[in-house]
């Protein structure tokens, strides 16, 4: 008994001494901590209400519809217009909620999303956070529709409005998909987790972004770190692949290649290229980045310059997320971040 205790209390030793070992080399590698640290008892408390237009519409007794309208009027007069008096105005309308395709897409919206109850609890806590970085903000009005499967544009922001299109997340085995033609790598992020990801993206692409010009590989990389790490600090808790858009065989190639990727693109003096096409290799959205193997994950340009202004913001924690984003010098964000993997 007690040799099987000292075996056990060995076995025991030799775990934490790797355990630790791990923790120290990994803490080596030149990496940074996950977005910028906030005092959370500043957050000030948001409630983002999502107002379900597609839902209440295709629940309209269609025997009496004109009274059904009428009776969400005053909630979605965004869609509906101020004027619904004229019967012949609403005729377009009708035969878009007796189509139907379109009746078969609302069922599976109400299956999938019988309540919104926790994207809404999800996009409070990222509007709150984003109204921290950027006090001047002010909460949209937020609501959902079915836009007969408008995956070009899932999410619309309109002045003080988002509109999200809960037809287009309705998950990757959802079949109408696949007659859209679209590849199965945008098709796999047709998802619930995905929805806060976008609607956060297209606030920064609407709101945020200054467009400054790209003329390098660096420029590019930048940028779309800086869009990466600001997702890391208005959704802190959504993970690394979702937030990039990587599966989990993807994030596990890149952690295991950055290295390879990293000396790839210096032996072969890429940073600085001014080439659009090979930029865009190492930026565009595919199923994998052009150059490397099948394995590879897309945009790995994008991964990399994540991790440059993670490091940037990790040496500098006195950067305001405005500041990085308004920073025009890429060059000088690569520099001091001093990130090498």
């Amino acid at each position: 008994m007690l040799t099987f205790f000292l075996a056990m209390n060995k076995q025991i030793y030799i775990s934490i001494i790797l355990i630790i070992s791990v923790l120290f080399i990994s803490s080596c590698d030149n990496t940074s901590t996950v977005g910028p640290k906030i005092d959370e008892s500043k957050l000030k408390e948001t409630n983002v209400k999502i107002h379900r237009y597609g839902k209440k519409l295709f629940q309209i007794d269609t025997l009496d519809f004109i009274e059904g309208v009428e009776k969400i009027h005053d909630e979605f007069t965004l869609f509906l217009g101020t004027d619904i008096s004229n019967p012949t105005k609403l005729q377009p309308l009708y035969e878009f909620v007796t189509d139907t395709h379109l009746i078969s897409i609302s069922k599976k919206v109400i299956e999938i999303y019988p309540n919104l109850g926790d994207l809404e609890i999800e996009l409070s806590d990222a509007m709150s956070r984003y109204e921290y970085f950027f006090p001047k903000y002010n909460t949209p009005a937020v609501y959902s529709y079915i836009s007969n499967l408008y995956h070009e544009k899932p999410i619309i922001i309109d002045d003080s409005i988002i509109i999200i299109a809960l037809d287009v997340y309705l998950g990757e085995d959802y079949e109408p998909y696949r007659s859209l033609g679209l590849p199965y790598y945008i098709i796999r992020r047709m998802t619930s987790d995905n929805i806060s990801v976008d609607v956060m993206k297209e606030i920064y692409n609407t709101e945020l972004d200054p467009h400054h010009k790209q003329k390098t590989l660096i420029d590019r990389m930048v940028s779309s770190g800086k869009l990466l790490y600001y997702l890391d600090a208005v959704l802190p808790n959504v993970s690394d692949s979702i937030k990039i858009g990587y599966t989990s065989n993807q994030m596990h190639w890149i952690e295991n290649n950055k290295t390879n990727v990293w000396g790839f693109l210096v032996d072969n003096k890429l940073f600085y290229s001014a080439d659009y096409k090979i930029q865009s290799n190492l930026i565009k959205d595919a199923p994998f980045t052009s150059g490397f193997s099948k394995e590879s994950p897309p945009r790995l340009g994008s991964w990399l310059g994540w991790q440059i202004v993670r490091r940037y913001m990790d040496r500098y924690p006195d950067t305001s997320l405005q500041s990085l984003i308004d920073n025009k010098d890429s060059q000088e964000i690569f520099n001091r971040s001093g990130y090498k993997p």
